[in-house]
């Protein structure tokens, strides 16, 4: 369930104000910290609007993957603790789908992680795998560094007493 601190910011950046205003409105109402991680974590919405349809390929690409890997998990169709323990990364790429659906900062760095960390995997070793995670590793960079340049995030010395 999302907090109230995180409606409040998405709310006044839906509304166009920049993340500097809104951390000034709401620097009263939650902990400076708290405030300062969900205002840099949004993306604001002529960013959101301006990568949309790069997000959607983005979200595509990675949910065929977390598809692939779901398929190769209930394949076997045994139930047990190595299936159990299979789920773990599926869960994770769900999870991260939907920062990255959200448009949220932490899901990017998470998405460009996990994709370059994967091609470790030997199952990743196949040239259309191997493709698509240097695809998705670059396109979230891409996208991170574009929707949350450094100078236009509010830098934590704001929230220092």
């Amino acid at each position: 369930m999302a907090d109230e601190t995180e409606k409040n910011v998405e709310e006044l950046l839906l509304q166009g104000l920049t993340r500097q205003q809104v951390f000034q409105r709401l620097q009263h109402s939650a902990p400076a910290r708290k405030l300062l991680f969900f205002i840099n974590n949004s993306a604001l919405p002529g960013d959101r609007k301006k990568h949309q349809l790069l997000n959607l390929l983005l979200v595509l690409l990675f949910t065929f993957i977390t598809a692939k890997k779901l398929l190769a998990i209930f394949s076997f169709g045994m139930m047990g603790i190595t299936m159990l323990l299979s789920l773990v990364v599926p869960i994770v790429n769900i999870y991260v789908l939907r920062e990255v659906l959200r448009f949220h900062r932490l899901g990017y760095q998470f998405l460009f992680v996990l994709s370059l960390l994967s091609l470790l995997q030997p199952e990743n070793h196949y040239l259309l795998e191997a493709l698509l995670l240097v695809v998705i590793g670059a396109v979230s960079a891409f996208l991170y560094l574009k929707m949350f340049p450094k100078e236009a995030l509010v830098p934590p010395e704001e929230a220092s007493p």
